[in-house]
C-alpha cells in the first residue's frame, strides 16, 4: 500500500533542482563585483522592463511550465499545469543514457486535497489545503518566477539579444547581466510581456499556453479513505 506521504513534493528530483538553482544564485551574490564597463555596441533594456514582465506574470491565469536539467547525471524533465488559483497538475520523467524515458512522479493539487503517485504505483491522497499559486506566478527552478524576477531587479540589468521566432510567436532573448558577467538569459515575448524560456546555467525552464483554459481533473481513486483501506476490506 503506498502511504500518501511518501510521495509529496520535495522529493529527489525536486532536492537536486533547487541545489543547482541557488548554487548558482550563491556564486551571483559571492563572487566579487566588479563594474563592467558596457561597449557602445551593447543596448540594455529600457528602465522598468523587468516591472513589466513581473506585471504580466502577476495578471497571468494559467500556465504551463517545464523545467529540464540533470540529476546524478540523468536527464530529467517535469512538466506543470497550472490554472489559478489552486489546480495543479505535475509529472517528472527521466531519461537514461540509452535514451529510454520513466515516469518518475507525479502529482494533482486541488484547492483541498493533495494526491501523489511514484512511477506506475496506485495514486495516494490526502487532504491539504493548497497555496495560492497566482501569488508568486509560475516556478523558476526551486523559487516562484516572480521571487526571481524581484531578486533580479536588484542588481541585474537586461542586454537585448536576438529576435526569435518560433511557431505561433516570437520573443527576444535578453542576456541577464549581474556585476560580476553574464548569469543566464531570458526570452520574452514584445508584445504581451510574457516570458517563453529561463535559463541559468544547466537549469532551463520553458513556459507556455499562458492563460490557456485547461481542465486539472484529480486522478480515479479506489475506495479507499485517503489511501488507506476501509477497515473490513483489510487483509485477516
Amino acid at each position: 500500500m503506498l502511504n500518501p506521504l511518501r510521495s509529496l513534493p520535495g522529493g529527489r528530483n525536486s532536492i537536486a533542482l533547487a541545489a543547482g538553482f541557488l548554487l548558482a544564485f550563491v556564486i551571483w551574490w559571492v563572487w566579487p563585483s566588479r563594474p563592467r564597463m558596457a561597449s557602445p555596441a551593447e543596448t540594455f533594456s529600457p528602465p522598468g522592463e523587468l516591472d513589466r514582465i513581473a506585471y504580466a506574470v502577476q495578471n497571468a491565469r494559467a500556465w504551463r511550465v517545464t523545467t529540464l536539467g540533470t540529476m546524478h547525471g540523468q536527464a530529467f524533465q517535469t512538466d506543470q499545469d497550472v490554472v489559478c488559483p489552486f489546480d495543479s497538475h505535475t509529472v517528472t520523467h527521466t531519461s537514461s543514457a540509452s535514451g529510454q524515458t520513466t515516469m518518475a512522479e507525479e502529482s494533482v493539487e486541488t484547492k483541498d486535497m493533495f494526491y501523489a503517485r511514484e512511477g506506475t504505483d496506485p495514486w495516494a491522497s490526502q487532504p491539504r489545503p493548497a497555496t495560492d499559486k497566482c501569488r508568486g506566478g509560475p516556478m523558476a527552478g526551486p523559487a516562484t518566477l516572480l521571487a526571481t524576477l524581484d531578486s533580479l531587479k536588484q542588481s541585474a540589468r537586461l542586454r537585448q539579444g536576438s529576435l526569435l521566432q518560433f511557431q505561433g510567436g516570437a520573443c527576444r532573448v535578453w542576456e541577464i547581466i549581474a556585476p560580476s558577467g553574464p548569469l543566464g538569459t531570458m526570452c520574452v515575448d514584445e508584445a504581451t510581456h510574457l516570458p517563453y524560456e529561463l535559463r541559468f546555467g544547466a537549469l532551463r525552464v520553458q513556459y507556455s499556453n499562458w492563460n490557456l483554459p485547461a481542465a486539472i481533473t484529480p486522478p480515479a481513486m479506489p475506495s479507499t479513505i485517503h489511501g488507506i483501506m476501509p477497515e473490513d476490506s483489510q487483509p485477516k
